[in-house]
């Protein structure tokens, strides 16, 4: 990870879901620090009004483009962007967030400028787009979660004298934060991750002088290494398997196509790629109506206007035995 990006992000408020607003911020937050961060759209339409619910918890700046051209919030993003690449020298890496494949340019002219460029939009978003940047993520890949809470419970929670729970609090800021190879991460970047969320964040209002000494405290929940160097890096991994970490749901197979397939389970269907076999049931000969086992990687969202999102994903499958079964 380069530590050194600064970010500005540029949100298309009308081609994306704000339900994504969080985990976009989460995303970008593991690879920099974030400078500017901008949601364009017009405010005065009804189609605005799941965007205007998040910031009142959620620091971003609103801008306002009325719809007096075609894809004129599109123009509002690139002449703003163009801007910030010649007078903010501090930035040097951009985030568009946008399935709109009329980005492409705009993505090519700030790499001319030396500026990273990091695009996520949907699956669906067309390969022009996607090769325009030097990375890209799909929006589906993105946890859905809430990390924050409205800012009148917020506030009521400080007022009764409690505060966020820090199980949760650090769940979050882990998920949100880099890892090695190895699934560790650093005590430092999970502090900054923490603060992201929680930016009034102090280990004293959990009664421990210093996040390190929280971490020692939750053994059953994270492992603490150091390396050899004086002062030493601290670095943590979670410990896998506790009860309710990982739910496995067991299932039939609903259908195979040469590397990928779906099964079809009581709490909906899910989809698994090849390599998301176990190891030791690779050699079996999938069937429809085969049997197996499998660990939740992400749950079906059978509400979701995106295909792709309607059905759950897994990993970790296992062939429980032989025996076929019928599949309604």
């Amino acid at each position: 990870m380069n530590e050194n990006k600064k970010y500005a992000i540029f949100i298309d408020g009308d081609n994306i879901s704000p339900r994504y607003l969080e985990p976009i911020l989460s995303e970008v937050a593991k690879d920099g620090e974030i400078l500017v961060r901008r949601i364009y759209g017009d405010w005065t339409t009804n189609n605005m009004n799941g965007w205007k619910e998040l910031l009142l918890h959620i620091p971003v700046r609103p801008v306002q483009q009325f719809r007096n051209a075609s894809q004129a919030t599109d123009h509002a993003i690139v002449m703003d962007a163009i801007e910030l690449a010649n007078t903010n020298k501090e930035i040097n890496a951009m985030c568009i967030v946008s399935s709109d494949k009329g980005f492409y340019s705009l993505a090519l002219k700030i790499r001319e400028y030396g500026l990273f460029v990091l695009g996520i939009g949907e699956q669906k978003s067309n390969s022009l787009w996607i090769k325009s940047c030097n990375q890209f993520k799909h929006i589906e890949n993105l946890a859905v979660y809430r990390t924050t809470k409205p800012a009148d419970a917020a506030a009521a929670a400080r007022e009764d004298g409690h505060d966020v729970s820090l199980e949760d609090l650090l769940a979050n800021a882990y998920a949100n934060s880099q890892t090695d190879d190895g699934g560790r991460v650093s005590l430092s970047h999970l502090g900054k991750s923490i603060r992201n969320i929680m930016p009034d964040f102090d280990p004293r209002n959990y009664n421990h002088e210093t996040l390190r000494a929280i971490i020692e405290a939750m053994p059953e929940h994270y492992e603490l290494t150091k390396d050899e160097l004086v002062p030493p890096n601290y670095w943590l991994r979670k410990i896998q398997n506790r009860a309710g970490e990982t739910e496995k749901l067991s299932g039939t197979i609903k259908r195979w196509i040469n590397n990928y397939g779906f099964i079809k389970t009581d709490k909906g269907d899910f989809f698994f790629y090849a390599s998301n076999i176990d190891k030791n049931s690779r050699q079996h000969q999938i069937k429809r109506g085969d049997r197996v086992a499998f660990d939740v990687f992400k749950y079906p969202d059978p509400n979701s206007s995106n295909s792709a999102e309607q059905n759950g994903r897994a990993a970790n499958v296992v062939f429980l035995e032989d025996e076929h079964l019928p599949v309604a």
